[in-house]
C-alpha cells in the first residue's frame, strides 16, 4: 500500500503482513504493535515509532523523535537519521539500527533488544552499556540492511553496539538486614 503524503497517529498500527510505504512524515506511533510486514516512512517519524512492535521491519529515512522502539518485542527498526530521548526503553527483543545520533537515556531498562548506533549517543539509560561489535553482529547488521533495501549503503563496522548489562533482571534490596 502506498500513502501519498503525511499520515497521522498510529498509521500501520497492528500491521500484519502488509507492505506500507508512506511518502511523507508519520505522526505518533507509526507501526505501533506491528506483528509482521514492512513499513517504510520516507520522511520523519514522530514519537513512539515502532512502539511494542512484535515483528516485521520499520524503515524510517529521516529522523525519529522520542521513544523510538519503546517496549519493542521483536521488530527490526532502521532509522537513517537520528533518534530522540528514551528510545528502546524496556526493549525486549529485536534490533534498533540508527545511522545518526541517539538522544538521552538510550536503552533505559533494556532487556534483550540489540541497539546499533553509528553516530554519538547523548547518554545511556539505566542498565544499558556499550558492548563489543563482533563479526556476528556485523553479519546481522548486513542482513538487516539488505532486508531493508540498504545493502552496501554503509560500512557496518562504523556502528557501536549497545545492550543490557542485565543488572536489573533481579530485584535487590539494599540494607535488607536492617529490617
Amino acid at each position: 500500500m502506498q500513502v501519498e503524503g503525511h499520515v497521522g497517529y498510529y498509521c500501520a498500527g497492528m500491521n500484519q503482513q502488509a507492505s506500507i510505504i508512506i511518502h511523507g512524515n508519520a505522526g505518533v506511533g507509526v507501526a505501533e504493535n506491528m506483528m509482521s510486514g514492512f513499513v517504510h516512512v520516507l520522511g520523519d517519524a514522530s514519537q513512539a515509532a515502532g512502539a511494542t512492535a512484535h515483528g516485521g521491519m520499520l524503515r524510517i529515512d529521516g529522523n525519529a523523535s522520542a521513544r523510538c522502539g519503546i517496549s519493542m518485542k521483536g521488530v527490526d527498526i532502521i532509522v537513517k537519521g537520528s533518534i530522540g530521548h528514551m528510545s528502546a526503553f524496556m526493549g525486549q527483543s529485536g534490533n534498533l539500527i540508527v545511522f545518526g545520533d541517539a538522544g538521552e537515556a538510550l536503552g533505559d531498562s533494556l532487556y534483550e533488544a540489540k541497539l546499533f548506533v553509528r553516530g554519538s549517543v547523548k547518554s545511556l539509560g539505566a542498565d544499558c552499556i556499550e558492548k563489543e561489535l563482533r563479526d556476528e553482529h556485523k553479519q546481522l547488521l548486513s542482513e538487516k540492511l539488505a532486508a531493508a533495501g540498504l545493502a552496501g549503503s554503509i560500512d557496518v563496522s562504523e556502528f557501536k553496539r549497545y545492550g543490557s548489562a542485565r543488572r536489573l533482571y533481579n530485584f535487590h534490596i539494599d540494607n535488607v538486614d536492617a529490617y
